[in-house]
């Protein structure tokens, strides 16, 4: 027998090894490591958040929050942890937050308090976790300032084309430019036409209510910006034929050619 086999055989057994590879060891310390990560992952999400995160027991006292949620109200991280979230909310929006187990996997939209005193609109979303081994509740609070504004936006926009549109006493129309079908009709053109509204979005084409529909007017070039003032004759729904003085304008509208029609004048009715 060599040296070197001699060797191994009589070699003394390394009393640390069970220890080392012991299956129960190998699955503790995996177990640890991925504590700790999962504890990395959470703490990089909570400070790195858009969103205010709040950390509360069920009282509604603070236990923790994250950066974005000093920003929201204005008050360092020392500031916030202890104080009760009530404290946070204006006055005539407090049972908002109350009783924030109650909204667990939900949403609600409320006020917060930022600097200086002034009203922050935000929606709230609640989580029940498990924290510092203790029952309590995470609050996700997100500013929606910007969706408020855009929101009144849309409802001035929408109050305008009433106003400009809908509700005005020249009869109008818009139509798509491809495919010569209405898209919108005022009440104007409406009581004129003495169609409906689902009637006209029906037709197969603006022509179809042409005196002599087989003596179609020509079409506008499907062109951008483009007016034209011109006369027509139409058939009312009761078959009296309208002559009428129109302005036609195209534009683009959502991303399709359509051209805006107004009645300034009717010239005759017979």
């Amino acid at each position: 027998m060599s040296f070197l086999r001699l060797f191994v055989a009589i070699r003394p057994v390394d009393s640390n090894a069970k220890r080392r590879y012991d299956p129960t060891t190998v699955t503790a310390e995996l177990s640890t490591y991925e504590l700790q990560e999962r504890e990395h992952l959470f703490r990089t999400v909570f400070e790195n958040s858009p969103d205010a995160i709040f950390i509360e027991d069920r009282e509604g006292n603070v236990l923790d929050a994250n950066p974005a949620a000093c920003r929201l109200h204005g008050l360092s991280h020392a500031q916030l942890v202890g104080m009760n979230a009530s404290s946070l909310v204006p006055p005539d929006h407090r049972d908002s937050v109350l009783h924030a187990e109650e909204l667990v996997e939900g949403e609600v939209e409320s006020f917060s308090l930022g600097t200086g005193g002034r009203r922050i609109p935000v929606s709230i979303r609640t989580s029940e976790i498990t924290y510092m081994g203790r029952a309590a509740l995470l609050l996700q609070v997100r500013d929606i300032s910007e969706r408020r504004r855009t929101d009144e936006a849309l409802r001035e926009s929408e109050n305008r084309y009433r106003l400009l549109f809908a509700l005005n006493p020249q009869p109008m129309w818009v139509y798509d430019m491809e495919t010569q079908r209405f898209i919108a009709v005022n009440e104007a053109a409406l009581r004129l036409y003495r169609y409906s509204r689902d009637e006209f979005l029906q037709m197969e084409s603006i022509h179809s209510i042409l005196f002599q529909p087989g003596r179609e007017e020509s079409d506008l070039p499907k062109l951008s910006k483009l007016v034209e003032v011109t006369n027509a004759r139409h058939r009312r729904k009761d078959g009296a034929c309208l002559t009428v003085e129109l302005t036609q304008h195209t534009m683009s509208l959502d991303g399709r050619l359509v051209a805006f029609v107004m009645i300034s004048k009717v010239i005759s009715c017979r």
